[in-house]
């Protein structure tokens, strides 16, 4: 393999998020030898590595620097085949600095496909941890395996779903579909959140960073497998939209887009993402590709082009906040994703080449309703959540017209946001006659919404009156289906995460739990598994886990 020391890049970052995006240099050392001398820094938070390509990855640290006073930490990397280090590929130097929060992102190049690499980090005074990271593969792939998270909240309790995902070697990468961190200021749960307030300026959104990327479980399910990530809106503030949010009070907690400028530039310094264009600020929105068998889009259902949730328009009011596809809910000039990122997608579904077609997607795209009804009796009946793609129903339809346009079909939405789990067969009429449950006949693709690590927190223990009352809500699958015949799973009291396993015939999701988030741990359990034949776009459920990939790449020590 060809050395690839000449083009490791080092994301150079400003004050701004513009300069985060658009400073890249080379390293300190282009040639990969020992000259120059490295400085006294700690590694605080571990190592990371992200958005994997073919021939390229992204490395993530943080190393602060131990001179009091000092204004850059000089360090070393090593990028080797082998965990222990000793078949060393490349080194060369790179440096932290303040204005980027002391952390460093190196994006490696000339790597070769599927394989997997072990690379640390040394200053002057210690090394980090030793991290393993994996490209994605190229040309024909037989089997391919992904993890799917989503919804970490530090206070609800412990990250034990990020652990079991690291224990897993055989994955080729993790998807975090946002809600990384929240911004919330409570305190009165399994852990306190750092600050003790609501984050506002970038000070607030680097601590409360430092405190997420601090906890064990999440340093190891780095440290084990790249991660590619999309944010959602607890990122910046919870119900966002692209001109604001719903839990930002202007007068009281100053001007949105400077505290949307502050928390998505910390987002940059902390997350091994590459930026997909250093001249938008506000872009994560992108594609990946793991040979012939899957391509992958991620899109920002959140921030880039969202227009404002509209209030539902229902006769019940708040009392029950339902709403039909009417009035300007049916206005077609309204966004979810914003006329740019809309085309963008529509030109990956339509020359797309890959057998299966993966969006990863924030909020779920599926109708879910109170009452069900055809379009065409009062526009489908009362639809439940105006935050979810059922609040952009003209937009959700143009999507649908683009995967419709898909010869090939095969296309799966993968969701976070919800805290719970469901799986939809993907209709945009599923009380019509056009759709038929039993068979499956009319669907044009599935969904996967992952449940979260923690955020739906634990149901009540005992037979108290608070406990009985989240027993009964848990048992609401049967009421939903009702009106929802697309719907085929629906768990709402435990987390975990989504477990995909995708061959040329057929793709495979699993709904893993884990046990009680507010204690400690080490348990898993398959809840429900559905199984996606090529070219069916129906879900048809399964008892068995997949099994892993035999020989799997050795896990960092």
């Amino acid at each position: 393999m060809p050395p690839f020391t000449r083009r490791a890049f080092v994301i150079a970052s400003g004050a701004t998020l513009v300069s985060l995006l658009s400073g890249c240099g080379r390293s300190d050392d282009d040639s990969g030898g020992d000259g120059g001398s490295l400085d006294a820094a700690d590694f605080t938070h571990g190592v990371a590595s992200g958005d994997p390509l073919p021939d390229a990855v992204m490395l993530w640290t943080r190393a602060l620097p131990a001179a009091a006073g000092a204004t850059r930490a000089r360090l070393r990397y090593i990028v080797a085949r082998d965990p222990a280090l000793t078949q060393v590929l490349s080194r060369g130097f790179v440096s932290s600095t303040a204005e980027r929060d002391w952390t460093v992102k190196l994006d490696l190049r000339d790597l070769a496909p599927d394989t997997a690499y072990y690379y640390c980090f040394e200053s002057a005074s210690g090394r980090s941890p030793v991290g393993r990271t994996r490209t994605t593969p190229d040309g024909a792939v037989t089997r391919l395996r992904l993890a799917f998270v989503t919804c970490s909240s530090y206070i609800t309790g412990y990250f034990h779903a990020y652990r079991r995902v690291a224990e897993r070697s055989d994955l080729h990468a993790v998807i975090h579909l946002g809600d990384y961190i929240y911004e919330n200021g409570t305190q009165d749960r399994v852990r306190p959140h750092e600050p003790a307030h609501e984050l506002l300026d970038l000070a607030d959104y680097r601590q409360r960073y430092a405190q997420y990327r601090g906890d064990e479980d999440l340093l190891e399910l780095h440290r084990q497998h790249p991660v590619i990530w999309i944010w959602d809106d607890h990122e910046v503030a919870n119900d966002a939209w692209k001109e604001g949010a719903g839990a930002h009070d202007e007068a009281a907690e100053g001007a949105y887009t400077a505290r949307r400028a502050a928390a998505m530039q910390a987002a940059f310094e902390w997350m091994p993402i590459r930026a997909p264009d250093a001249g938008d600020p506000s872009r994560v929105w992108r594609g990946f590709r793991f040979g012939d068998l899957a391509d992958l889009s991620l899109i920002d259902a959140r921030h880039f082009g969202r227009d404002e949730p509209l209030e539902p328009n229902s006769l019940f009011g708040d009392a029950v906040p339902v709403f039909t596809q009417s009035g300007d809910f049916a206005d077609a000039s309204r966004q979810i994703l914003g006329p740019a990122q809309e085309a963008w997608l529509a030109q990956r579904l339509a020359t797309g080449s890959a057998r299966w077609q993966l969006i990863g997607n924030q909020v779920y795209f599926s109708p879910l309703k109170l009452l069900g009804a055809p379009r065409a009796l009062g526009g489908g009946g009362l639809y439940l959540s105006n935050d979810k793609w059922d609040g952009y129903d003209p937009a959700r339809s143009r999507v649908i017209d683009m995967i419709r346009a898909r010869s090939q079909g095969n296309v799966v939405i993968l969701t976070g946001d919800a805290h719970e789990a469901y799986a939809f067969e993907v209709t945009d009429d599923p009380n019509g006659p056009g759709y038929q449950p039993l068979s499956g006949a009319g669907a044009v693709a599935v969904e996967f919404v992952a449940t979260s690590v923690t955020s739906r927190g634990d149901l009540p223990a005992g037979n108290g009156p608070t406990a009985l009352f989240a027993q009964l809500s848990a048992n609401a699958e049967q009421l939903l289906r009702l009106t929802n015949p697309h719907l085929k799973y629906y768990e709402n009291t435990l987390n975990g995460y989504l477990l995909l396993d995708l061959t040329p015939e057929r793709l495979q999701a699993e709904f893993w739990i884990v046990p009680r988030v507010t204690e400690r741990n080490d348990e898993q359990s398959l809840n429900q598994a559905f199984s996606v034949a090529s070219g069916s776009n129906r879900l048809a459920a399964v008892a068995d886990a997949s099994q892993p990939i035999a020989n799997g790449p050795a896990a960092a020590p």
